[in-house]
């Protein structure tokens, strides 16, 4: 029900709870909404109704990232938890825990003196500090935080989940605080889903009780979807999957592999330039139309960690040119990122984990099943799309996906509270052969089983591809080197012949160069001779004079026949020579014949190597098809790694006393039957509607009443 009050038009009953409690004065206030709640159009009511009391409002977060997204919804400066307690005098000190500088203490991290918080973080008294996304927000930061507040008598509010990811180090600070605190907010109307079927649903996908009926609900949305291997996943999310969309892995090793696929697809499409790239930190190359993460706070570049960006540019030196992506602003921010922050702090970021996507509200969704996925990372995948949120599942067939949903629902580490905890452990222990852990172990036995023959099949398959690959490329080796060496000898004899050609040349190139010289060296002293005859010696001057023109005439017309140009100098014979011999030993018929020689030898080489190359790729292709060999490795090491892990699983369940295992095996046993006779039940009623859909329709409206509501038209 929504209400119009003076916390805003529109908000519903649950909204306007939980902005009355965070705009009130109260000196503690918990504010838990589920995922799609409207947290954020709540606390923008609450922080202006607080304004008209005359308080202020302060929001951080747990990190940075989340500090900017709000910040960009909220319309207000923020910032992490840790930054405010750090202006407050809070060092991590080598042990990993929080200590406090007094004012007048030296920083052990720069030597300088503690002032005291800036203007900006300092603290009015009743002052309201909201905490989004407390769920993440470990102890030690919220004690710092609390003896801050209580100094400058602030006061808190905690708004997040408790099913969604915890806090990295020690959490349950939302369970902590509900316990302290009278005043607690449950927000369960939901406004970010389109499909009201499917808002409720994520209501039960919260709470997680009853996993095999919301698995069968999502199934009947359409939402599940099946493959057969890993890489018919990979391929149809990187085919399927938009660029907008959020596409959750449970470790950053499935992200990568994704990541991976996902680029080779943009490639292939034009998006994205593989030819001018860097390497990110998870040793993938990065190029222009990349989508990539920073993984460390950044001030002096502006960057956070989680913060998402497209690259723009690959600079010479590696760095990176970048804007930042989804922040909701008109103006989007660039900053440059240096080649040793890539390498060590950015990567591909089509796919991420949870934690990566947490708070983020985007049309669609797509969410990894796997063995290393929990609750509390399939709940927030599967809640970021407005439109549409689906689960992709490798499986054998339905009953297999619905029981390895039902296993990572097991897999809780959402911080839901030490009541909650001791329940699931009573209720485990109470039924530990119904219910419990164990019953789980044993009904996924023969799927363990069945899932290390296909791995171990799958590898043995890859492996034998990749060994005719590896034979075929030795075998084109042992046949080229022959024609190579053929080449590069014929190459060294072109350089030595050509050597000797130009050797010979040059000494000739030198002698008619000189004559040349003397010989026009001889008609300037007969004319200097000429014009300073007397005379009675004129005539015989002129005569000496035209005869030494004439044999200077002579010897240049036989230079330049020969080696067309004649030298400038006495000081240019030397390189006019070398120059001159160069250009002549081309056409010398050895020097022709030499190089006529080598072109063959290289052209024959040269389509050897064509050759070759062509039988490689359509090997390749027919071994490999489009798969990169740097994905098919990836996938030989995650299957190698989970046939071993399979096996331990195996080891330890063989290790179990006969009677505890016998009676599991029985259970799994009339588990699928049960399965199999509700699968085939299924089965024949979607027969039987089948049939009488193909029936003629006189015969399916035979037994029907007349209709008698009015005229038939």
């Amino acid at each position: 029900m929504c209400t119009t009050s003076r916390y805003g038009r529109g908000l519903d009953d649950d909204q306007e709870r939980a902005a009355s409690a965070v705009a009130s004065a109260h000196p503690l206030v918990v504010i838990e909404g589920a995922a799609g709640s409207g947290k954020t159009t709540m606390l923008k009511t609450a922080i202006a109704a607080a304004a008209e009391d005359g308080r202020s409002t302060r929001v951080v977060t747990p990190t940075k990232k989340a500090a900017d997204v709000a910040s960009q919804e909220l319309g207000i400066p923020t910032d992490s938890v840790a930054a405010l307690v750090y202006a407050h005098g809070f060092r991590w000190n080598r042990y990993g825990v929080w200590t406090r500088l007094r004012p007048g203490d030296p920083d052990p991290e720069n030597g300088s003196t503690c002032r005291g918080p800036v203007t900006e973080a300092q603290l009015a008294k009743g002052e309201r500090i909201v905490v989004d996304e407390a769920g993440m927000l470990d102890q030690d930061s919220a004690l710092a935080l609390l003896r801050v507040a209580d100094e400058a008598g602030a006061t808190i509010a905690l708004v997040g989940d408790r099913a969604q990811l915890p806090a990295v180090g020690r959490g349950g600070v939302l369970d902590f605080a509900a316990r302290l605190t009278p005043v607690v907010v449950d927000m369960t109307s939901l406004h970010r889903f389109t499909d009201d079927a499917y808002a409720t649903l994520t209501l039960e996908l919260r709470h997680g009780r009853n996993p095999a009926a919301i698995f069968d609900q999502l199934s009947a949305l359409g939402l599940i979807k099946l493959y057969e291997n890993d890489d018919d996943m990979q391929e149809a999310i990187a085919k399927a999957a938009c660029l907008e969309d959020a596409i959750t892995a449970a470790t950053n090793d499935e992200a990568r592999t994704l990541n991976e696929r996902i680029r080779a697809e943009r490639i292939d499409r034009g998006e994205v330039d593989d030819v001018r790239t860097v390497f990110g930190s998870d040793g993938l190359p990065i190029g222009a139309g990349d989508v990539i993460q920073t993984r460390r706070n950044e001030s002096t570049l502006g960057v956070a960690n989680r913060q998402t960006w497209t690259v723009q540019h690959v600079g010479d030196d590696g760095a990176l040119s970048v804007v930042e992506t989804g922040n909701g602003r008109k103006q989007q921010r660039t900053v440059t990122l240096p080649a040793e922050y890539v390498t060590e702090d950015a990567h591909l970021a089509y796919a991420v984990t949870a934690y990566g996507v947490q708070g983020a509200t985007v049309n669609a969704a797509h969410t990894f099943l796997s063995d290393a996925i929990d609750a509390a990372g399939v709940y927030v995948g599967m809640t970021r799309g407005r439109e549409t949120n689906r689960l992709h599942i490798v499986a054998s067939d339905l009953a297999d996906a619905k029981q390895q949903f039902v296993d990572a629902l097991a897999r809780d580490r959402a911080d839901r509270g030490l009541e909650d905890a001791t329940e699931r452990a009573r209720e485990a222990v109470a039924n530990l052969v119904a219910d419990g852990p164990m019953s789980i172990v044993s009904a996924g036995r023969d799927r363990i089983i069945e899932r290390i023959s296909k791995a171990d099949a799958e590898r043995e398959h890859w492996a034998s591809a990749a060994a005719r690959l590896h034979d075929q490329s030795e075998r084109h080796e042992a046949e080229y080197e022959p024609q190579r060496e053929l080449a590069e000898a014929a190459d060294a004899k072109v350089a030595a012949v050509l050597a000797d050609v130009v050797e010979s040349l040059t000494q000739q190139a030198i002698a008619d160069g000189a004559t040349f010289l003397a010989a026009r060296q001889n008609a300037i002293a007969a004319r200097r001779a000429k014009e300073s005859a007397s005379r009675f010696r004129k005539r015989s001057a002129t005569r000496t004079a035209n005869n030494a023109d004439a044999r200077r005439a002579e010897t240049e017309r036989v230079v330049r026949d020969r080696w067309h140009s004649v030298p400038r100098s006495e000081s240019n014979l030397p390189a006019w020579s070398e120059s001159v011999a160069q250009h002549e030993a081309g056409h010398v018929p050895a020097v022709v014949e030499a190089r006529a020689e080598a072109t063959q030898d290289r052209q024959i080489a040269s389509e050897a190597r064509a050759r070759q190359l062509r039988e490689h790729m359509a090997l390749y292709e027919r071994v490999l098809g489009n798969r990169r060999p740097s994905a098919i490795a990836a996938r030989v090491k995650a299957l190698r790694e989970q046939a071993a892990q399979d096996r331990r699983y195996l080891t330890q369940l063989d290790a179990l006393p006969p009677d505890e295992a016998l009676q599991l095996v029985h259970r799994r046993a009339a588990q699928a039957e049960a399965e199999r006779l509700v699968a085939e039940e299924a089965r024949r009623g979607v027969e039987a509607r089948a049939k009488q859909l193909d029936a003629p329709r006189y015969e399916r409206n035979r037994d029907r009443p007349p209709h008698r509501d009015g005229l038939s038209l």
